[in-house]
């Protein structure tokens, strides 16, 4: 059990400690982090297909996606709209610019569902397991943990200046915080094992790995548990982002999670001007290196 872990940890830290500058090189690196993550959303999907009672248990992955949802966002927002009063944010100065495509914005979510569901068809038309199917998951989730460390560190910024942001520092730890009642509760509603749960909360709207990360540790239902409800996240991030600055920078670059350092930035940076980015990208940082940390950790405490 704790091989898996060591295994999947020891890949993020080697991938972070790889240097790599050289523009063709990273987008390689991006590339494979795509194709591994189509990989492992397809065999979730299959993998779905070989649960028993499907149907009912369709219904349940969606039940629990969306108690965790709402409660993530009662949460979350309640605690950083409190913080937010103290931290002394710069106020939001809107930048007017030209607006991406919002089909655009949804283009890449609907092309990972659209993975996830193709498997299951799959798996339902075919009735037998892959060749091999758990070894290539694994391998799979390893790459693609691997190429996440270099891309993380690829961002140019150091721990060290991460860390002395404080008000990045303090929105990430709060949205921790907050999150781990939510899912105390969603796994108390669904009779689930609460550290099952708490990892289910732990994601912080990054869908591609939460999904991919419990998926490989307990089992697709649970992983696309966790996918949906990070992806529900991140599009509810996407209509909350031009309201929800006015009132609240902290707020929206906290509830936006692991994606306030790269898919959200450009929207938060729009909605609240440049003076934000920093913290902005700090929180999304921070997130993102305990996201894989936390899940793993929290799914081998049984």
């Amino acid at each position: 059990m704790y091989s898996s872990l060591l295994m999947i940890l020891g890949a993020l830290i080697v991938g972070y400690v790889i240097p790599v500058k050289h523009p063709a090189i990273l987008a390689s690196v991006r590339r494979l982090s795509s194709w591994m993550l189509y990989l492992i959303l397809f065999l979730m999907g299959y993998g779905l297909a070989f649960i028993e009672n499907l149907g009912q248990n369709i219904v349940q992955l969606f039940s629990q996606a969306a108690t965790l949802v709402g409660l993530l966002l009662v949460f979350n927002l309640s605690a950083l709209f409190f913080v937010g009063r103290y931290l002394a944010m710069p106020k939001a100065e809107p930048q007017h610019r030209k607006s991406n495509s919002k089909l655009a914005m949804f283009k890449e979510p609907l092309v990972l569902i659209a993975l996830l569901v193709v498997g299951l068809l799959a798996g339902i038309s075919y009735q037998q397991t892959l060749p091999a199917q758990s070894v290539l998951a694994e391998y799979a989730l390893i790459i693609l943990i691997f190429c996440i460390g270099i891309e993380l560190r690829s961002a140019g910024i150091s721990l060290r200046q991460l860390v002395l942001n404080r008000r990045g520092l303090i929105i990430a730890l709060v949205v921790v915080a907050s999150s781990l009642p939510a899912g105390a509760i969603t796994a108390y509603l669904f009779e689930l094992p609460i550290n099952i749960g708490l990892a289910m909360s732990s994601g912080f709207g990054w869908y591609s790995l939460s999904g991919a990360l419990l998926s490989k540790a307990t089992t697709p239902l649970i992983g696309s548990t966790a996918f949906f409800a990070d992806l529900s996240r991140e599009l509810i991030t996407l209509l909350l982002i031009p309201s929800l600055m006015q009132r609240s920078p902290a707020a929206t670059i906290g509830y936006a999670g692991a994606t306030a350092m790269d898919f959200s930035l450009p929207m938060l940076q729009r909605a609240g001007g440049n003076q934000l980015v920093p913290a902005a990208i700090a929180s999304g940082f921070i997130l993102s290196l305990l996201c894989p940390v936390m899940i793993l950790l929290l799914v081998n405490l049984a």
